[in-house]
């Protein structure tokens, strides 16, 4: 995750020596506001220090953040608040809820009320965060003409010179694992949009979107197995391994993919260890299965 304009500009102003680190500043300001919030709850901008909490709680992604953060973006929306404030709060709820299948429909109906309110500036940080969270509620839900709907989003913030950086990367990469789904010929597309989405993000090496960049990459160069293809797979897929839990779900994927390509004594030991995870999705569990009768497969063929 990444905090807001507003918010990264206050956490970057926290100084010490030798320089914190960025959780130690961010978790800085949020005692401070928390302690501002305690004193005079009565504040006239007291959505607004809410907000900055929640925004800090979703970017710290401590165990408890994004539920703390989501009973903030309710209570804003409780009350009676500017309509920017109110859409920046939809959009940051919406983001909450892409994990939960049984919210789709309503997280996509937030970002599509917060584009109403926010207008279409894809400058504005909130603007390109709402088209990008409802392209991937979109990509999760599935249904009907959701993949198509996406795209289109995510094309019309990709050609806007002025989107924010973070925002078109992870777009890009909804846009690239999309393609991807659909079983295309031309794998070296998506190769090439993961590699302009991973451009955008190269400064944030250990976020969850750099990630899944490099993930769906390896997982578009498996599929085209060229020469090296399948060494340049697995270079990529461990490093999302040593990100270790920090991304539950991107691991347990690129532990498949790498059991797919290695050999059998080391696939095994892999989808054992993705079977052992806890609360793995339904696909992944069903993938281990397949991947598991493909290694016993190639082993008898031997």
């Amino acid at each position: 995750m990444i905090l807001s304009p507003i918010m990264s500009f206050i956490v970057d102003k926290e100084m010490g020596f030798p320089a914190p680190p960025e959780r130690e500043k961010i978790n800085k300001v949020l005692r401070r506001y928390r302690y501002i919030l305690a004193q005079n709850p009565q504040r006239s901008d007291t959505p607004e220090l809410m907000f900055g909490i929640a925004d800090l709680l979703v970017g710290r992604n401590n165990p408890g953040d994004y539920r703390e953060a989501g009973r903030l973006y309710d209570q804003i929306l409780l009350r009676h608040v500017p309509e920017s404030l109110r859409a920046r709060a939809l959009v940051g709820k919406a983001e909450l809820l892409i994990g939960n299948s049984e919210e789709f429909d309503n997280a996509i109906t937030l970002c599509e009320k917060a584009q109403v309110i926010l207008g279409k500036d894809f400058s504005d940080f909130f603007v390109a965060k709402a088209f990008v969270v409802e392209s991937e509620l979109l990509l999760s839900r599935h249904k009907n003409d959701d993949w198509k709907k996406a795209v289109n989003l995510i094309d019309r913030l990709a050609k806007s010179k002025a989107s924010h950086w973070y925002f078109k990367g992870r777009g890009l990469l909804t846009k690239a694992e999309i393609t991807l789904y659909q079983n295309p010929k031309d794998l070296s597309r998506i190769i090439k949009v993961c590699d302009e989405a991973l451009k955008y993000l190269k400064n944030r090496a250990d976020d969850y979107f750099t990630n899944k960049g490099k993930l769906i990459k390896a997982e578009a160069l498996i599929r085209r197995a060229k020469k090296i293809d399948l060494e340049r797979a697995e270079k990529l897929l461990g490093e999302v391994l040593q990100q270790g839990a920090a991304f539950v779900d991107l691991v347990a994927r690129a532990k498949l993919d790498l059991a797919d390509i290695v050999r059998h004594p080391k696939a095994m030991k892999l989808l054992k260890e993705v079977s052992e995870m806890e609360s793995l999705d339904p696909y992944l569990a069903e993938k281990v299965k397949i991947i598991e009768k493909a290694v016993k497969e190639k082993k008898n063929k031997k």
